[in-house]
């Protein structure tokens, strides 16, 4: 009977060790989960940012003929001081294939009006972070944090197209942005 003395006490201890052991675990493991929904949702909204930005490069081709370059600044928020928003790179649109349409009836005397056009393109978006100001233009703020990045190439085909593209990529290194 004596040497049972304390055994309670020490099985006690012990079921407390092995709980506390387990909590401890479920805390890291929720943490971890936590940490990947994170990522995942700004991988997300970075892919989605990169594809709206294509489609703003389709659109202003297709309204005002712009191939050129652009910058976009999409769902700024800010807590605080602290601001987040995904910035978009897009790059030029480059023609890259004119043939004549062959589903416009108006080209059926053999003279082309219409012409089906490939144009290629590529947008990179970031997902960044920043303290302070900033509208979004120029350099991005010296102590930004980027919290993801997606880059999505695409080829649009515009047909019927009314005149074929005069405008190209005399820029080199703009023509090194499309990614095929």
């Amino acid at each position: 009977m004596h040497r049972e003395a304390g055994s309670a006490y020490l099985t006690t201890l012990l079921a407390l060790v092995v709980l506390t052991i387990l909590a401890m675990a479920l805390v890291f493991v929720t943490g971890t989960e936590v940490q990947v929904a994170t990522n995942e949702r700004n991988a997300n909204r970075t892919f989605y940012s990169a594809d709206s930005g294509l489609g703003v490069a389709a659109a202003q081709v297709l309204v005002s003929g712009n191939y050129g370059p652009n910058l976009v600044l999409l769902n700024q928020q800010t807590v605080g001081n602290v601001n987040v928003a995904e910035r978009v790179e897009i790059a030029p649109m480059a023609p890259i294939l004119l043939v004549r349409c062959d589903l416009c009836p108006a080209n059926d005397d053999g003279v082309p009006e219409f012409w089906k056009v490939n144009h290629a393109t590529t947008a990179t978006a970031e997902r960044i972070a920043w303290n302070g100001s900033w509208n979004g233009e120029g350099a991005l703020p010296p102590a930004a944090q980027l919290l993801g990045q997606k880059t999505l190439s695409v080829m649009f085909e515009f047909q019927p197209w009314p005149t074929p593209p005069v405008e190209s990529i005399a820029d080199p290194a703009e023509l090194q942005k499309i990614k095929f």
